[in-house]
């Protein structure tokens, strides 16, 4: 048997050749045209006109990042001018959805023309902060029961068991001067899962103050609730007595609030026998109505029956954030406003 022996010679072209094709394998990748070629956009595609074929993921990163910044439209507020009496509506902005454009170039075929990814940036104010709220979504079936709370502390514990037998949420707009006496009932409350709002600091006449005032009656009201209760109350106000003008509106919007009236009320501050209560609501309520209310025994009372009778109408009490969580149309309507 013939042994074939291998030279040392044969062995260093051995050795050389296996270094070449590591070489090869490793290092033609890194060459610029062959990694362009292989991790770069689709030839020919350009974006909003500008060639991007060939580009590497970074590459493409900074022309979209750079692209966003021209595209980017800041939104703009609505607001009222009081000099000249005009309700300014809002201007929602626009902004490039920057993964989503560089996703859709690595995905595009040769020669294809993408345009940038967009979406909306909405205002964070619209005309609606600056007209008064008498309802909400007439298109959903749901309803709000609100409690204006300055006195009747009395009848709290009872509203809330009635409210948890019922499985339902309400809305409770506090006075600052009676959560400064009520601490732990308007805790309690909030502690139901209620929604808390503002009523003012005390109940004054907004429609007499001045802005400086008005500012007062909303804002540190805000932080006596906020303090209270360890969390941002909703943004809503509850006018006192329901009086507002247009200075009101415009400062409660500037602000931040929605000035939030009723669709129904009971009147039940005068106290009138339970039955009336509940046959003032059974009349006037529909979807988007929001329920007027206040913690006295006759509102006691009638409550369970007043639920009874919105859930036999197939109306779901919400509370009011939930309930003008989509168009205010209605509202507008209401104020005079066109479009």
């Amino acid at each position: 048997m013939r042994v074939y022996v291998v030279t040392e010679k044969e062995v260093r072209c051995g050795i050389m050749m296996v270094l070449m094709i590591v070489a090869i394998t490793i290092g033609l990748p890194r060459l610029p045209a062959v990694r362009r070629w292989r991790h770069g956009a689709p030839k020919g595609v350009t974006l909003a006109g500008q060639p991007v074929g060939g580009l590497l993921p970074q590459e493409v990163r900074a022309l979209v990042t750079k692209l966003a910044e021209q595209y980017r439209r800041e939104p703009h507020n609505a607001g009222y001018f009081e000099e000249t009496g005009e309700l300014i509506p809002e201007q929602n902005g626009l902004a490039v959805d920057i993964e989503g454009t560089i996703k859709k170039i690595f995905s595009a075929k040769e020669g294809e023309q993408v345009q940038p990814v967009t979406y909306v940036v909405t205002a964070a104010r619209d005309r609606s902060y600056y007209l008064p709220v008498y309802e909400g979504n007439a298109d959903r079936q749901e309803v709000s029961i609100t409690f204006n709370v300055a006195w009747g502390e009395e009848e709290i514990p009872q509203i809330l068991a009635i409210l948890k037998e019922t499985g339902v949420k309400a809305t409770f707009y506090f006075v600052g001067t009676w959560v400064k006496q009520f601490p732990e009932l308007v805790r309690e409350i909030a502690a139901a899962g209620h929604e808390i709002a503002n009523h003012g600091l005390y109940h004054g006449h907004p429609a007499q103050m001045n802005r400086a005032e008005l500012v007062r009656l909303l804002e540190a009201n805000q932080k006596l609730l906020t303090e209270t209760i360890g969390r941002q109350p909703a943004k809503l106000f509850a006018p006192p007595s329901g009086e507002y003008n247009q200075q009101v509106l415009s400062v409660a919007g500037d602000l931040g609030y929605r000035t939030v009236l009723w669709t129904v009320d009971t009147v039940d501050w005068k106290r009138p026998a339970p039955e009336i209560i509940r046959e003032r609501v059974r009349s006037k309520v529909r979807p988007g109505a929001i329920i007027l209310m206040h913690p006295t025994a006759p509102t006691v009372a009638a409550l369970r029956a007043i639920i009874g009778d919105l859930k036999a109408k197939k109306l779901q009490p919400v509370p009011v954030s939930q309930l003008l969580s989509t168009s205010t149309a209605t509202n507008e309507q209401k104020a005079g406003v066109t479009n």
